[in-house]
Formats: C-alpha cells, sequence, structure tokens
C-alpha cells in the first residue's frame, strides 16, 4: 500500500478509486440510503430482483412525498441496472433460481462504513485499543522469535502476573471492570465484529478477480489441451497455498469446531448478559454474530464450489471443440486422398507437416504412482503382533453406505455437527475397519459439508464376521450441516 500521499497520488485516487465515485454519483445519497436500509439495516447479504425492486418502488415514493415529484424520476429496475453495471452493486443467477440477486459489492461496503464512521458514538476507547496493540505486539515479537530463553522469560512474566491476580482473589481484592473499561471493551468488539463480516465481500472478490484473470491468459493463448489443463490446476492450487487462501481455511476450519463455536456463542451471551452492556446503544447485533459468520463463510465456500464447476465446464466445452476440430481435419484428408487416388504423388511422401509430430501412444503412458506421504506421529509405536487380516480394508463393498449416511445425517440434525468418532460412539463399528473407511468416504463426498483438521481419534472397532476387535487410530473429520446459500 502506498501511503506517500501527495497530490498527484491524491488526485489519482480520487478519480480512479471506486469508491469516490460512489460518492460524486449526483444519485449517492438515495443509492446508499436505500443499500443501507436493504441490507444493512436489517444484515441481509444478498437479495432477489424483484423483492429489492419492489422495496425501492416503495422507497422512491418516500422521498417523492417529502423532497418532490422530480426526486428519482427513473424505473426501479433501471435504477438497479444502473448502479450494478457501474460496479456498485453485483448482480448475478444462483444455480437454484432463475430470478437475479443483488449483493452489495466491497467498495460499496466500504462507502458505507467510511459515512457511518462519520457519524458514530463520539465515545472513543483509547485504552482498549492502546492495551490490544501491546497484546498483538508482544504475541508477535515473542511467537516469531527463535530464542527459547526470550521467550520462557516472557512465559515466567505471565506466570507470575496470573499469580499475583490469584493471590488478590484470595485476599477478596474485587478485580471487576468498571463500567467505563466495559463499554470501551464492548464497543471494540462491535467494530471488529462488523468489519470482519465486511471483509467476506472483499475475500470474494478477490477470488473472483484471480479466477478471471487467469482464465482470461490461458483462453488468450492457442496452446494443447494438456497445458491449459496444468495450468488451470496450478491456478486452483495457487488460490489455495495463497496467503489469502490460507488464512480463509484457517479461519473456516476453526469455525467449524463444534467447541469453539459454542465457546464463541457462550462468551457472547455473558457479555449481553453484563448490566453495562445491557443498557448500552448498540450498533451491531452481536447475538447473530455465530450465525452471521457461518452464512458469510457458507458463501465463499459456494463460490468455490461454482468456480471448480465453471471449471470443469470449461473443460468439457474445450475437449468438444477439440474433437469437433480433430474430425474436421480427419474428413479434409480424406477428402484429400479421394482426389488423388487415380494419380497418386510420385514422391516418397504423401504430404508434409511442420514440425516433428510427437507419437503419443496408450500403451506408453506410465500408470499414476501417488507420492507417498511420510508421516511422522508423536506417540511411539509399540511392537506387537497383528491380529486383523489385511484383507478387512477391501470388504468397503459390503458395507451400507447408506446406513452410514442416515447415520451421519441423524447425528448431525440432533447436535449441530458430529465428528466421526462421535458416530462411532453412537453406533458401534461392527464391520471393521472397512466400516471406518465408509464414514471417511462419505466426509469426502460431502465437501463443504464436512471440516478436515488435523485431529485424530483412536475408534473401537470390532468385525462380527471375522470374530475380532482391534483399535483404530483414524483422522476424525467434523460433518456439518448441508448449507444452501
Amino acid at each position: 500500500m502506498n501511503n506517500d500521499l501527495d497530490y498527484h497520488e491524491i488526485r489519482y485516487r480520487l478519480e480512479t478509486y471506486p469508491v469516490f465515485r460512489i460518492l460524486r454519483k449526483e444519485s449517492a445519497a438515495i443509492m446508499l440510503g436505500f443499500l443501507f436500509d436493504q441490507f444493512k439495516r436489517h444484515h441481509r447479504s444478498d437479495i432477489g430482483q424483484g423483492e429489492l425492486s419492489a422495496a425501492l418502488g416503495a422507497y422512491q415514493e418516500y422521498l417523492r412525498m417529502s423532497e418532490g415529484e422530480s426526486l428519482a424520476p427513473r424505473d426501479a429496475i433501471a435504477y438497479l441496472d444502473e448502479w450494478a453495471n457501474e460496479g456498485f452493486l453485483r448482480k448475478y443467477y444462483p444455480a437454484s433460481s432463475s430470478e437475479a440477486c443483488y449483493d452489495l459489492t466491497p467498495d460499496t461496503e466500504r462507502a458505507l462504513e467510511w459515512i457511518g464512521e462519520l457519524s458514530r458514538r463520539t465515545f472513543v476507547g483509547t485504552e482498549s485499543r492502546l492495551m490490544a496493540l501491546f497484546d498483538t505486539l508482544r504475541d508477535l515479537s515473542y511467537g516469531a522469535s527463535y530464542n527459547a530463553a526470550e521467550k520462557r522469560l516472557e512465559l515466567e512474566r505471565r506466570r507470575t502476573e496470573i499469580d499475583e491476580e490469584l493471590g488478590r482473589l484470595e485476599r477478596g481484592e474485587e478485580l471487576v471492570l468498571d463500567d467505563r473499561r466495559i463499554i470501551e471493551r464492548y464497543f471494540g468488539v462491535e467494530d471488529s465484529a462488523r468489519r470482519l463480516l465486511a471483509d467476506f465481500k472483499q475475500v470474494e472478490q478477490n477470488f473472483r478477480e484471480l479466477d478471471r484473470e487467469t482464465k482470461e491468459r490461458v483462453l488468450a493463448q492457442d496452446r494443447v489441451r494438456g497445458s491449459v489443463l496444468k495450468e488451470l490446476f496450478e491456478h486452483r492450487e495457487a488460490i489455495s497455498s495463497s496467503d489469502q487462501g490460507k488464512s480463509f481455511s484457517s479461519f473456516w476450519a476453526y469455525l467449524m469446531s463444534l467447541d469453539r463455536r459454542e465457546e464463541l456463542v457462550v462468551l457472547i451471551d455473558r457479555v449481553l448478559e453484563i448490566p453495562a452492556v445491557r443498557s448500552a446503544t448498540k450498533a451491531f447485533p452481536l447475538e447473530s454474530l455465530d450465525s452471521r459468520l457461518m452464512s458469510a463463510g457458507a458463501r465463499v465456500q459456494d463460490m468455490t464450489h461454482r468456480l471448480n464447476e465453471e471449471l470443469r465446464r470449461f473443460l468439457d466445452e474445450g475437449a468438444r471443440r477439440e474433437g469437433l476440430r480433430v474430425g474436421e481435419l480427419l474428413e479434409n484428408w480424406k477428402a484429400l486422398a479421394m482426389e488423388c487416388r487415380e494419380n497418386p504423388p510420385r514422391g516418397r511422401d504423401f504430404m508434409s507437416i511442420e514440425g516433428e509430430p510427437d507419437i503419443l501412444l496408450v500403451m506408453d503412458r506410465p500408470l499414476f504412482e501417488p507420492e507417498s506421504t511420510v508421516v511422522i506421529g508423536e506417540r511411539p509405536v509399540a511392537a506387537g503382533e497383528p491380529t486383523v487380516e489385511a484383507e478387512s480394508l477391501f470388504d468397503i463393498d459390503t458395507v451400507d453406505m447408506g446406513l452410514l449416511d442416515e447415520r451421519v445425517r441423524l447425528l448431525v440434525a440432533e447436535s449441530g455437527q458430529a465428528s466421526l468418532s462421535d458416530a462411532a460412539r453412537r453406533f458401534p463399528v461392527t464391520q471393521g475397519a472397512a466400516e471406518i473407511l465408509g464414514y471417511l468416504s462419505l466426509a469426502a463426498e460431502r465437501g463443504g459439508g464436512t471440516a478436515w483438521g488435523e485431529a485424530r481419534a483412536d475408534i473401537e472397532a470390532a468385525n462380527e464376521r471375522r470374530g475380532s476387535r482391534f483399535l483404530v487410530d483414524s483422522p476424525d473429520p467434523e460433518y456439518l450441516p448441508e448449507v444452501d446459500t
């Protein structure tokens, strides 16, 4: 980010940044007032065209009653299309509906946030911000240090502070924050929550731009299908391995942890029950933060699934065009051969092709060999005699996958989400390792309906047909509810 704000840089930003184009627009007050009322006041992420146009028509009538009949004279649909064409709204067609939907672009979110900051509360919590700054600097300084002695001193300092606080608690001294500090910290939580939700718009936009730029680069070059495939898959890997992709993956895994979500809900409930917070004027519905984070994260997940589906269709269309072109060339060669069959060429070559053609024989291709992954575990390996036949791993065809899916759906309906270890405790494993592989297969097929973390679990399993019991060290994925966006 360029922070050298001289005359030329400021002029460039005023002329080119979409946020300033929004504010310079003649109907900016009408547009931003209406969009704030529909999206921000009611905390909605997207709205269908029919509902939004009807609401805009009613909003126009309301303004004309107080401002005059000449205000906002155009049709509601015309305004929505204009705002979408200028990049202030995103218009798209969901896969599950034939009606267009609208949502705010990151620039419109930023304009609304900036205008809201101008009239927001006059109380500024400088103490809590300074404390947060110190905590972040301390965490960054010692967290990035390789010096074990420095880290030990820091941990001992924290332990001393905790011991002193426990001592004051045992002596009966009050350790409760006063109302001013409580309100100061609560307002900071509101601001952080609101900005976190607004950031999701920018995450979606960045992912779309990365995808669009790569597709344009690939389509602009005339290359063989193999190199196109290679670059497209490398692009998918680049998105997921980018800093933003890694950050979102960590966020999603953190949010999908049932323990973390329960802790978040409990903390919010406890904070909202504090008397000073109950009497404060709130600018953000903190009690809905959990569901809104889930919805915003699910939108990003759904978008990535749509991009993958577009990639599949893109490749299918490319293969179809390639097949048509090959067929066309073969027909041309047949026609040329028919023309010269009565008078074949006397030279050695019937036809010539520029360059050296690559001959690719099907049987000449080596079989795929996956790279072996070395897993280093922390637990020591105990020596012992195997008590299970390896053939039990290949009995997955005998497992009733429909029954396993019903069990998973039942647990998710009861608890919101469930892990593989939860399913094994509720429904004991009776078909050995094959049944556990069945659960893992369901987790892989559910895609966004499953959160894969690093957690592992020891699962008790039995194979009634073979009369054996054993313990399986298995990944422990979390089955999630299917989100319909």
